[in-house]
């Protein structure tokens, strides 16, 4: 398994969202989306990624 960290869930969880953009402004909604994760908490961060993952992963496990 990946180490776990937080540029690991950032990657997977705006892959995910933008899974549903229809091809508008791609570009502009990609950073917006990224810089939105980039600058969430690591617990914000771990919640999403176990609604997207249907995992339970927690901060104490994310590798530095």
């Amino acid at each position: 398994m990946t180490h776990l960290t937080r540029d690991v869930l950032i990657k997977t969880i705006v892959a995910t969202e933008m899974q549903t953009n229809d091809g508008e402004d791609y570009t502009k909604q990609l950073k917006e989306t990224k810089h939105k994760w980039e600058h969430a908490s690591s617990e914000e961060l771990c919640k999403k990624y176990n609604q997207i993952q249907k995992a339970n992963i927690t901060v104490e496990i994310l590798a530095p």
